[in-house]
């Protein structure tokens, strides 16, 4: 976390810094600033000025920028394609990318075209077990019975539904290849989600589909989860690198 914290000064200094400057602005000890900031220089993270004793934002955090932007460039390839379906079907249509054992982030959204639609940010943090897109990745995640209940107990849904009902519902999932939530997670609405696995097998992203409760039947949801499975097969040259 230290570490984090110097490379964001850095980055925001208008001239290098000194040590003393860095430890004073961050609150830390000396000795630990300086093992940081050597460990960060050896990697190019960092520039350090001999002569003048400061330090400064080095060139090697350039291979992190490209790296990020490698990533976020894949991902932004199925934009367009999640835009049709959105257009097609009137639906908003989200990328949903697991970021630890509990927990998933929204990077991508498509709106629809209608006078009223769904509207997500991008960046919203989830719980993974939560919706649609939490169904589809839990049947991947490899966890255990009593870790998806730690997790499950903590959720907030609009129209609770017992554990059991869950997992009965976790299990259809795995048995058709795309998942439902039916105004369990928000009221008035229901989302489609297809899991898109990493090369392990995996959850490592679930794309979903959100519309009013008006809209929805079993067969409109079906042919939406089969478009949506579109975005994990354009997607699948990319995982690798994601």
């Amino acid at each position: 976390m230290n570490c984090i914290r110097i490379l964001k000064l850095l980055s925001h200094a208008a001239a290098p810094v000194s040590l003393t400057h860095i430890v004073q602005e961050l609150g830390m000890n000396t000795s630990t600033g300086f093992n940081i900031l050597r460990t960060l220089v050896q990697e190019d993270y960092v520039r350090f000025d001999p002569q003048t004793k400061v330090y400064a934002i080095g060139l090697g955090v350039m291979d992190l920028v490209r790296g990020a932007a490698t990533v976020a460039s894949d991902i932004n390839l199925v934009r367009p394609l999640m835009e049709r379906i959105a257009h097609d079907h009137g639906v908003t249509v989200t990328l949903w990318r697991r970021i630890s054992a509990d927990r998933m982030m929204l990077v991508l959204e498509a709106l629809g075209t209608g006078n009223m639609r769904i509207k997500m940010d991008v960046g919203q943090r989830l719980p993974l077990t939560i919706g649609a897109a939490g169904r589809a990745m839990v049947p991947h995640a490899g966890l255990t019975e009593a870790e998806l209940l730690r997790q499950f107990a903590a959720l907030r849904w609009d129209r609770p539904l017992s554990f059991e009902a869950f997992m009965a519902e976790v299990e259809e999932t795995a048995r058709r290849g795309w998942a439902l939530d039916n105004g369990n997670y928000a009221l008035g609405t229901a989302s489609v989600a297809v899991p898109i696995l990493n090369p392990q097998g995996g959850p490592l992203m679930a794309c979903t589909a959100t519309m009013f409760l008006s809209q929805f039947d079993e067969a409109r949801a079906e042919r939406i989860a089969g478009a949506l499975g579109e975005v994990a097969r354009a997607l699948a040259p990319a995982l690798p690198h994601l």
